[in-house]
């Protein structure tokens, strides 16, 4: 089929998408159709359908492909069509759909996470991500205008992640292999750490696949926040043009990191187990397996405390405190002089000094005297 033909962008709604042409896409909807004529399919997909069209988009599907529409897909994408596929938290698990059976093929796979920013910073909920440095392909920086300038290497390759910002709300990361390439992560600050949310994969026959993490990414609501409208023009362009050749030093090692699973322990407090220490055998009688005789309140030992004033001599009555009489070992202490209120004290000085001036003049008297 010639490209000229190619002029149909559908956007599927026949598995309950939570995002179609109607609600929630319009703003894309409105930028598409200045070059493209916009369609929504409603029924079964088949190569019928499909005649004619430029790229095939579906966001959020909560109904399972069947296998025939899988068929259909695959064998549209290796005839040169282009798909895009949007999905969100919780992957296939959450949406009830069976799109990684499509996506596996090629090196993709929606996981069933989410993507949480753990520092709050412009947006209030935690899983309104926002990303500033997920940009795994240079390329994608060049072809959004956020290019630094001068001779782009290895060693300014930061400089260029750092180029372009989004906000990545309510969405799941991605698996992604080869020949698949991974262009957008979830970069250092979100979890999970520098994981792909955004990959390409190109077949032979010049079909392209883009499979991102969160359908709400390009609604409506977050379309114009930071730059995610400069990503979706990009994603189109990449999409429906060879004009943006990705970077292969950038596609061949990524910066992204191994993924890590961590246990729900919110979960797994709701089912408590037992230890797998082996125990005695339980008894017969299960109430011989508590123990109460540390927590008993009886009266049974009154008579004998109270017999026990008459044998000591002991007065019944009630107790009362008693003043405690410590011994004082030293009297208390009290200085010679009172402390000197004034400024001027030149007679508290010499009552402290003529004594000592009167002992000294007698013991050198004393001695004076035995030399005579």
């Amino acid at each position: 089929m010639d490209k000229e033909q190619r002029n149909i962008v559908i956007f599927n709604a026949s598995k309950r998408e939570l995002f179609t042409t109607n609600s929630g896409y319009k703003s894309m909807q409105k930028k598409l159709r200045a070059q493209w004529k916009i369609q929504s399919i409603k029924e079964e997909l088949t190569s019928e359908k499909l005649q004619g069209v430029k790229l095939w988009i579906t966001a959020g599907p909560r109904e399972k492909f069947t296998a025939a529409e899988l068929e259909v897909l695959k064998q549209y994408l290796d005839s040169g069509g282009g798909l895009l596929v949007m999905l969100g938290e919780g992957g296939e698990m959450k949406y009830d759909t069976n799109i990684n059976f499509l996506l596996e093929e090629f090196g993709i796979m929606v996981n069933n996470d989410a993507v949480i920013r753990n520092v709050y910073y412009r947006y209030f909920h935690p899983k309104e991500a926002l990303v500033s440095n997920g940009v795994l392909n240079r390329e994608i920086s060049r072809a959004a205008g956020k290019v630094v300038t001068g001779v782009i290497d290895e060693e300014n390759t930061g400089n260029n992640s750092q180029a372009l910002t989004f906000v990545y709300p309510y969405g799941a990361t991605l698996n992604v292999m080869k020949p698949a390439v991974a262009v957008l992560s979830t970069g250092s600050v979100c979890f999970p750490l520098n994981r792909p949310v955004l990959a390409f994969h190109q077949s032979k026959n010049a079909g392209k696949l883009a499979v991102l993490g969160s359908c709400h990414m390009f609604s409506d609501q977050y379309l114009d926040k930071e730059e995610n409208s400069k990503i979706m023009d990009v994603v189109f362009q990449w999409l429906t043009t060879d004009s943006i050749p990705l970077n292969q030093i950038d596609a061949e090692d990524p910066e992204i990191t191994d993924y890590t699973m961590l246990p729900d322990t919110g979960s797994l407090s709701d089912r408590l187990r037992v230890c797998l220490q082996e125990g005695d055998e339980n008894p017969r009688d299960f109430t011989a397996l508590f123990d109460m005789s540390l927590l008993k309140l009886h009266t049974n030992t009154l008579p004998s405390v109270l017999d026990a004033y008459k044998q000591l001599n002991v007065k019944h009555e009630a107790l009362q405190l008693i003043t405690p009489q410590f011994e004082t070992p030293l009297p208390p202490l009290q200085p010679a002089v009172s402390l000197f209120p004034n400024a001027h004290y030149p007679w508290s000085f010499v009552h402290l000094i003529l004594p000592q001036i009167h002992l000294e003049t007698r013991h050198n008297s004393t001695q004076d005297f035995h030399k005579d």
